[in-house]
């Protein structure tokens, strides 16, 4: 990961199947505290279809959170995981 720069967020995208979702929510919430990720699924996500999940990484708590859910979620992730970094312009 590159070096940490002040106000960086992250956004962290990756495919769950459909059938996991349940048990790959459960391991979203016990991995971090309520409210320090938002969590979002991609519209178009179809029955058996692989869903599209999206987190959302504040600036203040993304350094720990990141890595959290990357451990927590693996066993339910489909194909790589995207993050990308952003900062305030």
């Amino acid at each position: 990961m590159s070096q940490e720069r002040p106000g960086v967020e992250r956004f962290v995208y990756y495919r769950v199947n459909e059938a996991d979702a349940a048990a790959a929510l459960q391991a979203f919430a016990q991995a971090v505290p309520a409210g320090s990720v938002r969590l979002m699924r991609r519209l178009d996500a179809g029955a058996g279809a692989l869903q599209t999940w999206m987190e959302i990484h504040a600036a203040d708590t993304g350094a720990q959170t990141e890595p959290a859910l990357a451990a927590a979620l693996a066993p339910f992730i489909q194909g790589p995981r995207h993050l990308e970094q952003f900062v305030p312009v």
